[in-house]
């Protein structure tokens, strides 16, 4: 009985997936609970730890027998940032927000109060349009619910709150137009209009 309960105790645990300071934050969390029995894992108590690590996108879990345990984990992608209550955080692509973030990549920033939902169904949006979500360099968010996007090329365009793929696809041959080479506004608030100012 001794040999089995030594036999299935867990000596050692790989975090793959990560920087070595973030691997460090997951294995001090994972103190927490009792990891002792590699057949008696409990996963629910894990799944918990891993999840409310806001650097977390998704993970795995695999038993390497007889005392190992791999935990293999998608880093989110790091979206924009955004000033809340005094603080910059960033918005992960798992709808969480990060702290103390070490980023040397420029990200948009994001004015106003969204809720992160909403932020992250803009994204999904402009992912389907002919627009690049990495020529956006600030989003602009109005109590209405409404968005103002200005791009990298200092272009802004003025969304109205039913944001489709077709609207942006519009607001995008304007931009790549000859004709508005000179055009500083885009205004798509109407529906089946597209209003330019230069």
């Amino acid at each position: 009985n001794l040999n089995i309960k030594e036999f299935s105790k867990i000596k050692k645990i790989n975090i793959i997936g990560l920087n070595d300071d973030d691997k460090e934050i997951i294995l001090q969390n994972l103190q927490t609970i009792r990891l002792n029995n590699i057949f008696l894992i409990n996963y629910e108590d894990l799944n918990e730890i891993l999840n409310s690590n806001a650097f977390v996108e998704s993970h795995e879990i695999f038993r390497k027998y007889p005392s190992t345990l791999d935990i293999k984990i998608k880093k989110t992608k790091l979206l924009a940032k955004i000033n809340r209550d005094g603080k910059l955080l960033f918005i992960g692509s798992n709808g969480k927000f990060l702290k103390n973030e070490k980023s040397n990549f420029q990200l948009p920033f994001i004015f106003g109060n969204p809720e992160v939902k909403d932020f992250l169904k803009l994204k999904s949006i402009i992912d389907e349009s002919n627009i690049l979500y990495e020529d956006v360099k600030n989003f602009y968010f109005f109590p209405s619910k409404r968005w103002d996007l200005e791009l990298t090329n200092n272009i802004i365009i003025k969304l109205s709150k039913k944001n489709t793929k077709e609207n942006l696809n519009n607001v995008f041959d304007f931009i790549n137009n000859e004709n508005f080479k000179n055009i500083k506004i885009i205004d798509a608030r109407v529906e089946n209009q597209i209003i330019i100012n230069d």
